[in-house]
């Protein structure tokens, strides 16, 4: 795209200017293509008088003389072009984009054998380069002004933890042998511990801080704990204890035997639970739960073709989702959506405590204010003394203030699930079966196909799926 400058000015013929002024195009104008009496420096002069003094191409311009090179613009000035820097950027050398979701077979049953894969690095291993910012080049128009480039800018250093960075090439290593991620600007290596066997009583208990992950099977008797970190299992796991902070990823599945336990502060994932008690703070996912007792703290899916809940007793503070529920044998099976206890009468509690709380904090720092005032007046040691006492009295008062405030918005969570409780069944429900929601209870009596259970008002309904 080009600027038009005034025809009239050249007598005859035209000039224009690209976009950023670094070029100048000459159009003569004329009818008689047989006559030319333009010279150079008659041109020179004419282009002189729009400003164009920087980069004229004589040569340029007696070809347009010789060749006579009418009612066509023709380059015949060119000044510097402006080099716009890059911005740095980094050089990720390990897959910083995960699909953690598990696959769904033909079948419609869910594959978890590849599902809490995350990269894993070595001791000083480079996982990330940072390629700096390339310097702009300023032009100059053919009008003899500046062209500004645009500056490349830095990118701030990566923050996180595991890794060291070196000043001079640039480069991060891996600090340790760890699984690595980035999210949320946020480059994390933990240490892992590797198991490539079984846990079984020939090697005893586990316990790490961090991620653990189990090549082989748990068996019976033995616990796993991490204290902040996942827990996968490859194999099977027998009646066995696992407790996790955040999640727990068993790719195939869990047979209890009635002593079988898991708790995680996350998600507990796999293909089966027989005889398990299972208690988690966010979603079980399954292909299958028999027998079960399972306490979740936001949904219950159980997937796929054939995915099942039969027998125990199944509670989820939010949504149970399952393909069938019981069998024709009208085994018992106790699902229970939302929360029980009411929830209100908890949250006012929660609130008077806090404004007690409050008021209690209050009176503290106003007398702990006169007291200063006092020491600053009379120093006097036993006024120190009951500052003090005053201060190990307002922290007491302030970290009981902080975990009510944390159990306030727990309920008030916890609320806005419960509202939303519902059990939902894709293919059928048996009789015999037993469905609570927040509190109200309903015995299922005959066979239902492709129907919710939801609470309204001081009852439970069920409704087709999609009604």
């Amino acid at each position: 795209m080009e600027d038009k400058a005034n025809a009239e000015v050249l007598g005859g013929g035209e000039i224009t200017f690209s976009n950023d002024g670094s070029e100048a195009y000459l159009c003569l104008i004329t009818t008689d293509k047989t006559k030319s009496d333009y010279t150079v420096d008659d041109l020179k002069k004419r282009l002189q008088q729009v400003g164009v003094v920087n980069g004229i191409d004589e040569a340029e311009l007696q070809k347009v003389i010789d060749d006579r090179m009418y009612n066509m613009p023709v380059k015949v000035a060119e000044g510097k072009k402006a080099v716009d820097g890059v911005d740095g950027w980094y050089e990720f050398l390990f897959q910083t984009e995960i699909d953690t979701k598990p696959k769904i077979l033909e079948d419609g049953s869910v594959d978890y054998s590849e599902y809490g894969d995350v990269p894993t690095v070595e001791e000083g291993q480079t996982v990330v380069i940072y390629h700096p910012a390339i310097p702009s080049e300023d032009g100059v128009s053919v009008k003899g002004e500046t062209i500004i480039a645009k500056k490349g800018k830095e990118l701030a250093r990566l923050s996180g933890r595991g890794f060291i960075y070196d000043t001079e090439k640039k480069e991060y290593r891996a600090k340790y042998d760890g699984k690595i991620t980035y999210r949320d600007d946020k480059l994390q290596i933990e240490p892992e511990l590797l198991i490539e066997g079984d846990v079984s009583f020939t090697t005893g208990d586990v316990t790490f801080q961090n991620d653990i992950h189990i090549r082989g099977n748990v068996l019976t008797g033995v616990k796993v704990i991490s204290e902040r970190g996942n827990i996968i299992v490859d194999g099977y796991v027998e009646s066995a204890t696992i407790k996790a902070k955040k999640d727990i990823v068993l790719k195939n599945g869990m047979q209890g035997n009635g002593k079988g336990y898991l708790e995680a502060g996350g998600d507990v994932t796999g293909k089966f639970f027989e005889q398990v008690q299972i208690k988690c703070k966010k979603d079980i996912n399954a292909n299958a739960i028999m027998n079960s007792d399972i306490e979740c703290g936001q949904d219950v899916i159980v997937s796929g073709k054939y995915g099942i809940i039969i027998g125990g007793k199944v509670s989820a503070t939010r949504y149970i989702h399952a393909t069938i529920i019981g069998n024709m044998s009208e085994v018992k099976t106790t699902l229970c959506a939302g929360v029980d206890g009411d929830l209100f009468a908890l949250l006012s509690k929660c609130e008077q405590d806090i404004s007690e709380i409050g008021r209690e904090l209050a009176k503290i720092t106003n007398v702990l204010g006169q007291v200063q005032i006092l020491i600053e007046k009379t120093g006097r040691s036993d006024l120190i003394e009951k500052k003090m006492a005053l201060m190990r009295t307002k922290i007491e008062k302030d970290t009981k203030l902080s975990e009510l405030t944390k159990k306030k918005q727990s309920i008030v969570e916890k609320m806005g699930k419960a509202n939303l409780a519902k059990v939902t069944i894709e293919k059928i429900i048996y009789p015999g079966n037993v469905i609570t929601i927040n509190g109200v209870k309903a015995v299922v009596t005959e066979e239902e196909k492709h129907v919710e259970y939801a609470r309204r008002g001081a009852g439970i309904i069920v409704y087709k799926i999609g009604e």
